[in-house]
């Protein structure tokens, strides 16, 4: 028995030591998320516009253009469920919060919530201090690197290994540089664009439907609770994905839009797929604006907090 834990610990010490390295490696890597977190953290008593959404806001908003002191929780894959989570666990930190901005795009209502297995849960936790787990945390849900070993693995090799990552995140964690997409890669060239393949989403599901429209209307409760202004936002889309919308799906979207709009007196809209002002050069992809577009669409959306204190 000696023998047998001897040869286990000389396998697994070394591993762990391994992991150990990689964890401290991946935290000193300056990431959107690490910068976000800092800044909730020196901003908490001043603040007072959050924004909660997918990565196409998270994308399509850049806090260095609105007045107010705003904060972009908004991150890739994100649903409502989550930005719930970090409403409500953010809430008691924010007392000068007084509008939040969330996500109703197209087919949003339409897709899942985030499981329970989401792998930033160990990154919200680290950074903001939110939990996602609906259970007590252990130290190890901070871990970064075992969270999403393929994710972080790639951000340590481009990091220290390759050194080409073109990120320059501002102070509210913003990249600023992120301009090489698929529309740039096509020089913005219309027949080009309009012969490429677009991802979307076009499959309705009723169940999921009525399930996400139930819960945004508690999220909507709890703001007028908490006496909070709530912007509901779709950012910019390309025409290419317009036109292959499903006007199923979008005309119930709208439906709940219009029905939230007579229901409740604290919200207001921003809703830009169409808005001509976002030509091909203001899109990363269809349906993501680059830092161009997010300073037409950060300024817009600055235009109507501002409206919010008339």
């Amino acid at each position: 028995m000696l023998k047998f834990i001897k040869y286990n610990l000389w396998f697994f010490i070394p591993i762990i030591i391994i992991f150990i390295l990689l964890e401290v490696l991946v935290v000193n890597i300056p990431t959107n998320f690490s910068i976000i977190g800092n800044y909730l953290d020196k901003n908490q008593q001043t603040i007072e516009v959050a924004t909660f959404g997918s990565s196409q806001v998270k994308n399509a908003i850049n806090p260095v253009y609105i007045d107010k002191e705003t904060i972009n929780l908004a991150s890739t894959m994100q649903h409502h469920n989550t930005d719930f989570k970090l409403l409500k666990q953010t809430r008691g930190r924010l007392s000068n919060l007084k509008v939040v901005v969330f996500e109703v795009s197209y087919s949003h209502f339409e897709i899942g919530h985030n499981s329970k297995y989401y792998w930033k849960s160990n990154v919200f936790l680290k950074y903001y201090d939110v939990n996602l787990l609906d259970r007590v945390s252990f130290p190890s849900d901070s871990l970064l690197f075992i969270s999403h070993p393929g994710y972080f693995s790639k951000l340590l090799a481009d990091t220290y290994i390759r050194k080409i990552s073109s990120i320059k995140n501002n102070k509210y964690g913003y990249n600023e540089n992120r301009y090489k997409g698929k529309f740039k890669k096509l020089n913005y060239d219309a027949t080009a664009i309009s012969n490429s393949y677009v991802k979307i989403n076009l499959r309705a599901n009723t169940k999921i439907f009525n399930y996400n429209v139930a819960f945004f209307y508690k999220m909507l409760d709890y703001c007028q609770q908490e006496n909070l202004q709530v912007i509901i936002i779709s950012p910019p889309t390309h025409y290419n994905y317009n036109k292959l919308r499903n006007s199923f799906i979008l005309k119930r979207r709208d439906s709940v839009l219009a029905e939230i709009s007579e229901k409740y007196n604290n919200v207001s809209f921003l809703i830009a797929e169409q808005d001509p002002d976002f030509t091909a050069r203001k899109f990363w992809n269809e349906n993501h604006l680059n830092p161009d577009g997010a300073k037409l669409f950060s300024k817009k959306l600055n235009k109507i907090i501002n409206q919010l204190d008339e």
